[in-house]
This record gives C-alpha cells, structure tokens and sequence, in this order.
C-alpha cells in the first residue's frame, strides 16, 4: 500500500485528507519484467552465438563476449557506443535496406576481415569467415521499433564443408568422364543423391531422373543384378547395411 495525505482548510478549520493506493498489482508486475530482464541477460551474455543490440538507428548500445571474439576486439568498450550496424562494410546494402524497413532478416554474410580493419573496426583476425545473419526487432507500444537484435552464427566451416563437397563432385565428375565408369552416391534415409551423368550414360538414361526411380525398377540392369539391388534396398529400410559400391 502506498499512504499520502495532505492539509484542507475549510472555514477555518484543517482537515487531513488521505489517499490509499493499492500497488500489489504494479509490485508484481515490476518484479515479473525485473525477472524477466534477468533470465535475458542471463541468455543473452552466455548463448554461445554472436548478439547484439542496437538502437533504432542501428548503434551498438549492448553486445556479448561472443560478439566481440566474432568483431576480434579486445573489449566490449570498442563496440558499444561507437559502432554502427548500418556501416558495417561487409553486410549487404540489401540487407539494410530490409532492416530499415522493418523486416526480419536471415541470411549468410561474408565477412572479409581485411575490410573491417580498413574501414570499420580494428580486429585481430585475418583473412574470409562466413556468418549467418539473423535480424529481428524489438517494438514499443505504438508499433515502432524500438531496438534491433543481431544474431550472428559462425558457419565458416559449414561454407568450407560444402565447397569440398562440390570440389569432390567434379573431380569424381571428370575422372568418370575419362574413365567411362558411372558413379553415383545415394542416402536412402536423407533422400539425398550425387550422381555423375556417365553413370546415367552407362545406363542407357539420356535424362537425369531421381535415382529412387532407377532402383524402383532398373529397367536396364541384368535380372540378377537387379534382384540384388533391390534386396539391399528393402534391406535397408530396416537395418543397417554396409555402402554399397558398384562399378
């Protein structure tokens, strides 16, 4: 309860006036949002991807370790207060402009550290890394953002993992050529399938179709092996096989 009173003078006489206001209500809605802003901190400096927040302007005004071991800052003093989302040279101009208007954003980032020491900030960390960028927004009651909440996840090493993926598919694409031997890679359980064009040659198949149609019905196989195939196929749907390589 919260008690206040005050001095009436009525024909020559005081009178006290007294107010009660009830504040349980506003007490327990002030410790829910304290709580609340706790438990928020508490993710937000711990979560093991790069956050910050930003002003409606896009100025850094709180971000985490994760945030500056990304930057290669040596303090969160380097960043807070002095950095800008909006001049960041390695974030997409069509990024921003979707920021600017409000719009959630997810995207991969290349984030050339040779452009951030020039014309950003200075980081000790070298060379190209790839970031996913993540951009939501924080609204005040009359529906106008308030904050932006950055989100960067480290996906250098999911980017590297896919271009020797692709640069295993054309040397095995270029020495089948030579060779004339097909080859072709199929995970049953993922639906996921590499397959090189002369495989399809080999096969009599001018077009290239989902490998699961091949297997259903190899039309161009032997009979036995055939049979095979599809014994290991069905196999498979159940327990765990051995890879399965055929030339």
């Amino acid at each position: 309860m919260v008690i206040s009173g005050r001095y009436l003078l009525l024909e020559n006489k005081y009178y006290v006036i007294l107010t009660v206001h009830d504040i349980s209500k506003e007490r327990v809605l002030k410790s829910s949002l304290q709580h609340s802003n706790e438990k928020f901190l508490c993710f937000f400096d711990n979560v093991t991807v790069g956050c910050a927040i930003c002003d409606k302007d896009g100025k850094l005004v709180e971000v985490n370790d994760t945030y500056v071991r990304y930057m290669g800052t040596t303090s969160k003093n380097e960043a807070v207060n002095q950095l800008n989302i909006y001049t960041n040279p390695c974030i997409n101009p069509e990024f921003k402009e979707i920021m600017k208007a409000g719009v959630p954003v997810s995207e991969e980032v290349k984030y050339d550290y040779e452009k951030i020491n020039k014309y950003y900030v200075r980081s000790c960390h070298k060379g190209v890394h790839y970031f996913r960028f993540i951009v939501n927004y924080m609204w005040n009651a009359g529906g106008e953002v308030e904050n932006i909440l950055i989100i960067w996840v480290e996906n250098t090493l999911i980017h590297k993992a896919l271009r020797q993926n692709n640069m295993f598919r054309e040397i095995i694409t270029y020495a089948s050529s030579i060779s004339k031997i097909g080859f072709c890679s199929l995970n049953l359980s993922k639906s996921e399938q590499l397959m090189i064009p002369e495989y399809l040659k080999n096969l009599g198949i001018k077009e290239e179709i989902d490998m699961p149609r091949i297997f259903s019905n190899l039309e161009h196989a032997h009979p036995d092996d055939r049979k095979f195939f599809l014994e290991y196929i069905e196999k498979a749907d159940y327990e765990r096989m051995e890879p399965l390589f055929v030339l």
